[in-house]
This record gives C-alpha cells, sequence and structure tokens, in this order.
C-alpha cells in the first residue's frame, strides 16, 4: 500500500495498493497478447488509433493538467504545457511514413535491407517531474513501431499515469497494448526477469540506473537510461543584451521549478561580464513569486516531495560551506524554495558530482575562452550544454569539444520530438525522440535476396 501527497500541504491526495505477483503475470499475460495483436496492425491503422489517441489527450487536458499540480506541486500553466508538448509528440509521430522502418544498402543482390521490427513488450519505469511527458516520448515512439508498454510510474504521481491508461482503452489501442504496474521496488526485478519483458526504459537518477542497467544485463535486455544532467550555460563576453540572455537562463534554471534534467545548472560567464550577469539573473529571479498553482500568473512551484526537500536544503548548504558565496539567498518552507544564486570560484565537488535538482542557480567564471571545455567536462554528466556568442564558427569549435549528447548554440537546452534526446557518461546511454527512438526497441533484421 502506499499514497500520493499533495506537496503543497503534505495532505494524503489517494491510497493505491501494490499488484500482488498473480496480478503482475496476468498483466504480462494481457501484453503477450496484445503484443502479437498490435505488431500485425498495419501502418495506417496504427497511425489511426494514435490520432484518435490524440484527440482523446485534448478533450482531456483539464483533467490531465490538474492530477498533474495536485501530484508534484507544478504551476498550472506549466502542466498545460506538458499536456500540449505531449500531444504535439503524438502529431509530429503521426506525420511519419512507414517507409522509416526499412533501410536500404546498396549491393550486387537483388535486395539487401535492413528491417527495423518490432520485438515485443517493453518495460518503462517514469520519473514524476514530468509525468505525462517523460511517458508520452516513452510510449509512442515504441506503439508506432509495433511493441506494447507496461509503465511502473513514480509512485507520487501514479494518478497521472492511470489516467493515460483510461484514454488508451477508449482510443481503440487492443487491450494491454499499454498498462500501468502499480508495483514496489522490491517486485521489480522478477518482471525484468520475465521472458515477455523485452527492453526496459528508465528515467531517473545514475544510482539507480545502474542497479537497472546491471538487471538489463544479467537477464539480456536492452535497456536505454536517461540519468539527469548538470547542464552548461556558456556566457561569452561578445553577448550584447546580458539581461536577455541573463532571463533566458534563469528561464531555463526554473523551469518546472528547477526539476528538470536539462535544465541550465551551471552558468559559466566570462569574467568581464559576469557581475552585470549576476544582476541580471537576480532581478530575473526575483520575479519568481510563491502562488496559487491555479494562478496563471504564477511561475514556481512546489519541490515534489519531502524528503527531495530536505536533500536540496542540505546541498545548498553544504555548496556555502565549501566555499559558495551567496549572490541570492534562499528561503525555505516546507516544499517551496525561493530561487537563489550562488557563485563558485573555487574546486567545489558538491556542484561537480551532484545534480542539484531545485530552484537554485550556480554562476563561475573564466578569463580565457581556451578554458571553457576543460571547466563544462568537469562533472559525471554530459547531457546537454548551450553556447551564447554572436560568434557562431568559435561556438562550433568549442561544442566540437565538449563532451555532451546535445549542444545549443544560442538556445536553450530542450527536448524536441524531430531530434534524438540523450547523454553520455552518467547521464545514461541510448536516445529518445526523433526516428532514431523507434530502432532503440527494434530487432535490426538484415534481409538479403539473390536471384538463383
Amino acid at each position: 500500500m502506499f499514497q500520493t501527497i499533495n506537496p503543497v500541504d503534505n495532505n494524503v491526495l489517494k491510497t493505491y495498493n501494490f499488484l500482488s505477483n498473480q496480478n503482475i503475470n496476468i498483466k504480462l499475460s494481457e501484453a503477450k497478447n496484445a503484443s502479437h495483436q498490435w505488431k500485425n496492425f498495419p501502418f495506417d491503422e496504427k497511425i489511426k488509433c494514435l490520432m484518435k489517441f490524440c484527440s482523446y489527450m485534448q478533450e482531456s487536458a483539464d483533467i490531465i493538467a490538474y492530477s498533474i499540480t495536485e501530484e508534484m506541486g507544478k504551476p498550472i500553466t506549466q502542466s498545460y504545457a506538458e499536456v500540449n508538448k505531449s500531444i504535439n509528440l503524438c502529431k509530429y509521430y503521426c506525420k511519419l511514413k512507414e517507409s522509416i522502418f526499412t533501410e536500404v544498402i546498396y549491393t550486387e543482390y537483388k535486395i539487401s535491407c535492413v528491417r527495423f521490427e518490432s520485438i515485443g513488450a517493453i518495460l518503462g519505469i517514469m520519473p514524476w517531474n514530468y509525468p505525462i511527458w517523460q511517458t508520452i516520448r516513452s510510449t509512442i515512439p515504441n506503439l508506432i513501431l509495433g511493441n506494447v508498454i507496461l509503465i511502473k510510474p513514480s509512485l507520487n504521481t501514479t494518478g497521472c499515469s492511470l489516467i493515460l491508461e483510461k484514454i488508451f482503452l477508449k482510443t481503440g489501442f487492443p487491450e494491454g497494448t499499454f498498462q500501468v504496474l502499480l508495483i514496489d521496488i522490491n517486485q521489480i526485478e522478477s518482471v525484468i526477469a520475465h521472458p515477455e519483458i523485452k527492453g526496459i526504459t528508465f528515467t531517473g537518477s545514475p544510482s539507480v540506473g545502474s542497479i537497472i542497467g546491471s538487471l538489463s544485463g544479467k537477464y539480456i535486455k536492452k535497456s536505454v537510461l536517461e540519468l539527469g544532467g548538470n547542464d552548461a550555460f556558456v556566457v561569452l563576453k561578445d553577448v550584447e543584451d546580458i539581461k536577455k540572455v541573463a532571463k533566458l537562463a534563469t528561464e531555463s534554471r526554473l523551469n518546472n521549478t528547477g526539476q528538470t534534467c536539462i535544465s541550465a545548472k551551471r552558468f559559466i560567464v566570462d569574467k568581464i561580464i559576469i557581475d552585470d550577469f549576476i544582476d541580471a539573473v537576480i532581478q530575473e529571479m526575483k520575479t519568481y513569486h510563491r502562488g496559487n498553482l491555479y494562478d496563471e500568473s504564477t511561475k514556481i512551484g512546489y519541490i515534489s516531495r519531502c524528503d527531495l526537500s530536505e536533500k536540496l536544503y542540505q546541498q545548498y548548504k553544504n555548496i556555502i560551506i565549501n566555499g559558495g558565496k551567496i549572490c541570492l539567498e534562499i528561503t525555505k518552507d516546507g516544499n517551496f524554495f525561493t530561487p537563489s544564486l550562488l557563485r563558485i570560484e573555487n574546486d567545489n565537488c558538491i556542484v561537480k558530482k551532484e545534480e542539484i535538482f531545485g530552484p537554485i542557480g550556480i554562476i563561475s567564471s573564466f578569463y580565457k575562452e581556451e578554458m571553457i571545455p576543460d571547466i563544462v567536462n568537469d562533472t559525471p554528466y554530459g547531457l546537454g550544454a548551450s553556447i551564447w556568442t554572436k560568434n557562431l564558427e568559435k561556438a562550433e569549435e568549442i561544442s566540437k569539444k565538449i563532451d555532451t549528447g546535445m549542444v545549443f548554440i544560442n538556445e536553450v537546452v530542450k527536448s524536441d520530438p524531430r531530434f534524438p534526446f540523450g547523454g553520455i557518461k552518467k547521464s545514461g546511454y541510448g536516445r529518445e525522440l526523433s526516428t532514431l527512438s523507434i530502432k532503440e526497441f527494434s530487432n535490426w533484421k538484415t534481409i538479403i535476396m539473390k536471384e538463383l
């Protein structure tokens, strides 16, 4: 048994029961049956089901958005943005052609190609920070391919996942195509080990990702791991509008109350302009006020759980103990934190090694542009980075020396259905989004045909 908790007042929202092992096996059997049906659906029929799902998502936008806000403390405008982004992802995949599942290789044979075919049931172990978006971006590419999905949601956003399950059931997908597994931690290994599970996708911390990766290897299952980031926001001295760039840096850092893997966690700024940049960030941060989450003017919400709040506050204090200087002091009230900015100029291991998952900005300087790659790369993470400069040629050269899965120049790092999303090092492996994500959990079947 477990409960979902409202992070605003820590009141219980709802109580749920974990599935028994018998009921887990029933769901896995349903997934097997659904897989046999779904993979044989014509591609056009799959697209029709997905388009219908889009329609139902739009009709249910209010219910979904309010559930996100209630369960994880996100301002309602950001919850609606998450729903709309998920719908747009579905629309992107609806426009794809069946030809993406075949890659022709021109050789001496009559036919030589690779077909990307479904493999069966995929287990998705999902986070709480984007309970709809993360689930949709893992689910839809797999469904287009012909796989089926079993989602193990984060327990504190269970209601959001169950809403999605109801929508899938109304849409025309075979029963068992998309299922929610309410399972405890000690039940995960047996699910991964089950012969019907062909792959595992996980989004979460490196420590848990390491366990999931080990279990995937143990049972020889394909896996994709998205394990967070410590993204750098690099500002060169030639930027003309410091206030504009500082505003974008702040928006990136504070979006979703800072609980985003690709937010700008480290501002790395040329020493010549750092004081002006700090002033601009502070002024921008001061516009993020505590307010009613259902008021459209509210831009910042709550840390989603008490344990996460305590961890964040301890990280804040540890950074200061290790030499971090307060530019804008934090105020904590329960699960609510005011935005803060800390400046570091020393070898602060907390900042390098740990992901700060909350509204705390970290800023440091460089005095030679040759230093930038070493500063950016001096972290176990390698998800994304952004570079801000008028000199695009210089930015491109710097980007080649940065060890991340994504580099955005004069744009904040963001997830977009058109582009592959993922990182290297302790940020994980594999890619989500784009047509490449469809191939992650596919059988790459080589076909050679020669005339007798």
